[in-house]
Formats: C-alpha cells, sequence, structure tokens
C-alpha cells in the first residue's frame, strides 16, 4: 500500500514540474510587460530611468542633466531623453523614456493635446492641450524654479507648456523628444507661446541660461505639474 501512494505522489509532482515549466516558456516566450508605479503598461528603453508620479499633486518627475553645449548655440529643444536621435540636442538632456513621460502625463488626468501633424510643422501653427506648470531643482538649491527661468530667447514671450500628446509620432520617430521649445507635432510637450517653425524657420534663439543653471553635467529634475489655470 505504501508502495502505491509513493507511486502516486511521485506521478504528481512529475505532472506539476511538467506544467511549471511549461508556465515558465510560455512567459519567457509572451516576455514581461513592464508597469510603472499606478499598473500602467510602459514602454521603457533599457538603461532608462524610472519617472516618478504623485498623482495627489497631479505632478511627473523625470531626471536630467545640465547640457552646456546650448548656452550659446541657439536649440528648439529644452528635454529630451538622451537615448533618443535627438539626445544632444537640448538643454537639459532627459534621463527618462519619452514613451514612459507620455503614459505618466495621462496617469495624472492630463489631456492630450493632439492637434499638431507633420505637415502643421511649417505652418505657424499653434499645439494644444492640457496646460503644465513647469520646475526644474537641484540637490543645493533648495527651491522650485520655473523653467522659462532657465532659458532666454532672442524673442522673450512669456512660457506657455502644453501637453501635446503626439504618441505616435514619438514612437515611430523616437526622437526622445520630451519638451520642445516651440510648438511640435512630436514632442510629447512643448511650448504654445511659440508656434510650429519659430526656431528653426523664422530664427529666433532659444538657449539654456548659464548664469541660471548649474555646471553642465550636473543632475537636475525636472517637475511637470498639472496647471491650476486653464
Amino acid at each position: 500500500m505504501n508502495k502505491k501512494i509513493i507511486i502516486i505522489l511521485s506521478a504528481c509532482l512529475s505532472l506539476m514540474f511538467i506544467s511549471c515549466g511549461n508556465q515558465s516558456s510560455q512567459n519567457a516566450s509572451e516576455g514581461v510587460q513592464l508597469t510603472n508605479s499606478m499598473g500602467s503598461v510602459i514602454l521603457r528603453d533599457e538603461g532608462a530611468e524610472p519617472v516618478i508620479i504623485d498623482v495627489e499633486k497631479k505632478e511627473v518627475i523625470i531626471p536630467a542633466e545640465v547640457n552646456g553645449k546650448y548656452f550659446n548655440s541657439p536649440t528648439r529643444h529644452g528635454v529630451v531623453f538622451d537615448r533618443g536621435s535627438n539626445g544632444d540636442k537640448s538643454v537639459l538632456r532627459g534621463l527618462a523614456d519619452e514613451r514612459e513621460f507620455y503614459q505618466a502625463l495621462i496617469d495624472i488626468g492630463a489631456v492630450a493635446g493632439n492637434n499638431l501633424t507633420m505637415d502643421d510643422m511649417k505652418l505657424g501653427k499653434t499645439v494644444d492641450g492640457q496646460k503644465l506648470d513647469v520646475f526644474v531643482t537641484w540637490d543645493g538649491l533648495g527651491k522650485e524654479i520655473p523653467f522659462a527661468e532657465i532659458i532666454r530667447s532672442d524673442e522673450e514671450r512669456p512660457m506657455d507648456i502644453r501637453f501635446g500628446g503626439n504618441i505616435e509620432n514619438a514612437k515611430a520617430k523616437r526622437t526622445g523628444c520630451i519638451l520642445c521649445l516651440d510648438s511640435c507635432a512630436v514632442g510629447i510637450t512643448s511650448d504654445a507661446a511659440y508656434e510650429t517653425g519659430a526656431v528653426e524657420m523664422k530664427k529666433i534663439g532659444r538657449y539654456g541660461r548659464e548664469d541660471v543653471l548649474p555646471a553642465d553635467g550636473t543632475r537636475v529634475s525636472v517637475i511637470f505639474r498639472i496647471a491650476q489655470d486653464k
């Protein structure tokens, strides 16, 4: 009798191991979906740092580094993920994936504009979408300063950052654009105060402020918060 029980238990254990093995193979073949702190499925390149989400404050924080190249050279890029094709063309090199950043804005309740097409990039149009207050801070500063204060322009206008959306263009082009300094059909967010083509066609120069930002390569945090005034 005991021998029979042992044989039955051995058979059951064998079936369990086979079943578990099949499940592991299935998971491996399907891949594991990455999720953020809200449980949303996200896309994130290997090596990218996570985006921080605070639903209560309706804010998203991404890590970045100062790019001193644009203290004296004009650019239309405010923040770009450093692994994107435009990764070294911005005042701040983003260390987080632009696609994960997009999902984070959706998760805090921001509404994307999605009103611009690639054809609009030469037509002087303005980006729509949720209005965002954007700030920058870094170790030792002890406060947040408006993003507008780290940028100087040949033609000064009040900054108006909007959640343009553009996720399909962002996925297709992988420029890494997180915050553009004029209205854009690819950047996840951009400055509606400057129409499409304002920097590259109208040659309105925009730069990082060396007298405000810390030294080249310094790590900073960029905070995007849903604005109270729309």
